[in-house]
């Protein structure tokens, strides 16, 4: 069950789709992303790098950039410390790449899931010390750091940490203030006092507008390289879910071609691997083709083979290690059935959906898997999921939240239970010993305050359609509002009373069906889809009618009562030719007959 919510909007939409040259839908969708200034809108639809903000204004830019440009004239040894996902891997393959156009001595290193965790640990700062590394740049990672940088400064290190994640803090409300490592410098929009306006920017983002700096400082015009390194930050950016507003549209935008005409070698391998060469790309190419095979090394093995994959130069070896990292995901995707099946049969046997926030334990699920189920679970049931695993050192966990929930403040409040966690509002990763894994879901489900409304899923629909606003004039206007994604999600419309003239089923397990859907005032008729409607229509027939007239009915494929619908507008290419239709998100059944319904009794 679903809630729809028609979204409201104060602004003269009438009036905003005439200066703007769209139709009033399409006006109707921009406003509802909070663009009433003609210049937000203007920079939705065509904005390019030209809107992005200073990047000097990023707390923590200014000193940083002066210590690296610093360390590269000096040939001070550079580590760029990542993480193993993919924002980490094209957080160090950007700074990997503009440091070493500008000069400088620099070697990376991401850390191993399973042996090391997420983020600095002690262990390898040691080794790095002993390794020669004058400087410690840290990306997607650092800005819970204390005691490994407090190390790092021991050692002789200077510190850098550029980071996207939420600080630690103290007090509350005007009171709060952040908790920082004493690094040399800090980079993260994130804390309280940053004045740069966008504070969305995933890690990879961040290190791109440090890239294009530094390149700057040091008086290189490369524009290969800035081309290769936005196609790396628009991929992380997709991959890390970051709301895909303002400035990371924008980089998904610029990034998109330049994916597709890449001239990376190994981006190039892993593309032509993953069937994707002939093919135009989107952000959906971006997070569930590409990105989860670079997540893919990260999960099973080590995150430095896809970094590697990114600095090789040597065409061969590219498509051995792309292969590589296909193979990993294919190996994920059977891990990730296996560990879903699970997680259903826990939940099933517990009764665990009496609780508002799922804490699941299960030490046999594999634990780089740990975040994928969780979202899964989180997308079945509507609750925010933690789903935690066995570890070399106790236990570990990965959560994923639903709106509503900040699960980076209700697991700070538990901080104690910890050894280490880090993460935002919609998603977290953590470790503890197993004896805490009970009393961190006693206080976590304590705490909550969801309501019962808060725990159904909601459908935002913009706009009330008739039929006669819909044609591919509209459909090729909401697509030029991709990409979609967190934040700017596909729109969606919704049209009450509408006639199934025709349903059938398709497919290769016939559990999708396809409507000719009019709609009885105009006449007006458009061919719709449904990928999950099946079971859904079922129920809601046996709950009108006996099982001798639903079976009559999907014999005739014609519904004998009127639809109310949520879709999303949609262009479908066949044979060279191409057509709207209507992608079903939802539906309800009315309790109007259609006017036809006496023609099942005949």
């Amino acid at each position: 069950m679903k809630r729809w919510l028609l979204k409201r909007s104060k602004i003269d939409t009438t009036q905003m789709a005439r200066e703007l040259g769209v139709r009033q839908a399409t006006a109707c969708v921009l406003a509802n992303r909070g663009l009433s200034a003609r210049k937000d809108a203007l920079d939705f639809l065509y904005g390019g790098g030209e809107a992005f903000a200073d990047a000097m204004q990023m707390k923590g830019m200014a000193e940083g950039l002066e210590l690296i440009a610093e360390a590269v004239a000096k040939k001070r040894r550079i580590v760029i410390y990542g993480d193993y996902d993919v924002d980490g891997v094209m957080s160090v393959t950007i700074l990997s790449k503009a440091i070493a156009r500008c000069g400088g001595d620099t070697f990376f290193y991401v850390p191993h899931r399973r042996k090391e965790g997420y983020g600095l640990n002690l262990k390898a700062v040691e080794t790095l010390a002993a390794d020669g590394a004058e400087v410690l740049f840290t990306c997607d990672n650092g800005i819970s750091a204390m005691q490994e940088t407090a190390l790092a400064k021991e050692k002789g290190m200077t510190v850098v940490i550029l980071d996207h994640h939420e600080p630690g803090f103290s007090g509350e409300g005007e009171e709060k203030e952040d908790i920082l490592p004493m690094a040399d410098a800090v980079i993260d929009p994130k804390q309280k006092d940053c004045a740069y306006p966008f504070p969305l920017l995933c890690a990879a983002g961040i290190s791109y507008r440090f890239a294009l700096l530094l390149l700057e400082r040091f008086g290189i015009s490369d524009e290969k390289l800035e081309k290769e390194l936005v196609s790396f930050a628009a991929i992380a950016t997709v991959c890390d879910i970051v709301d895909l507003t303002g400035e990371n549209r924008i980089l998904v935008r610029m990034g998109l071609p330049e994916v597709q005409r890449t001239e990376n070698i190994g981006l190039r391998a892993l593309i032509t691997e993953t069937g994707l060469a002939d093919k135009t790309m989107t952000e959906y190419h971006f997070g569930f083709v590409i990105g989860p095979c670079i997540n893919a090394a990260g999960r099973l093995e080590s995150a430095t083979a896809a970094a590697e994959l990114f600095a090789e130069t040597d065409e061969q070896r590219a498509r051995e290690r792309a292969k590589q990292l296909a193979e990993l995901n294919a190996e994920r995707k059977k891990l990730t059935e296996e560990a879903a099946k699970r997680a259903a049969e826990m939940l099933a046997q517990e009764n665990a959906m009496e609780q508002p926030v799922l804490v699941l334990y299960d030490p046999q699920i594999h634990e780089s898997i740990a975040g994928i189920v969780a979202g899964r679970v989180k997308d079945k049931y509507y609750r925010p999921t933690i789903l935690i695993t066995g570890s070399e050192d106790g236990a570990k966990g990965s959560g994923r939240s639903i709106e509503g929930y900040h699960m980076f403040e209700a697991l700070y409040a538990c901080h104690d239970l910890f050894t280490r966690f880090g993460g935002h509002a919609m998603a977290a990763g953590l470790s503890l010993p197993v004896e805490n894994i009970a009393p961190l879901r006693e206080r976590l489900n304590a705490a909550c305050t969801l309501t019962e409304e808060q725990l159904t899923p909601v459908l935002r629909i913009e706009k009330q359609l008739s039929f006669a606003e819909i044609d591919m004039g509209l459909a090729k206007e909401l697509a030029g509002l991709a990409p979609f994604g967190k934040g700017n999600p596909t729109p969606l419309f919704g049209s009450k009373e509408i006639r199934a003239d025709r349903f059938d089923r398709i497919g290769k397990n016939k559990d999708i069906l396809r409507f000719m859907l009019a709609e009885p005032a105009s006449g007006i008729r458009h061919a719709a889809i449904s990928f999950d409607g099946y079971d859904m229509l079922r129920e809601k027939l046996k709950e009108l009618y006996p099982e001798e007239k639903c079976d009559k009915i999907w014999e005739s494929g014609r519904l004998p009562v009127l639809m109310d619908i949520v879709y999303s507008v949609d262009i479908n290419t066949y044979n060279g030719r191409s057509s709207v239709q209507l992608i079903l998100k939802d539906f309800r059944l009315s309790e109007k007959e259609d006017e036809r319904n006496n023609e099942l009794e005949r």
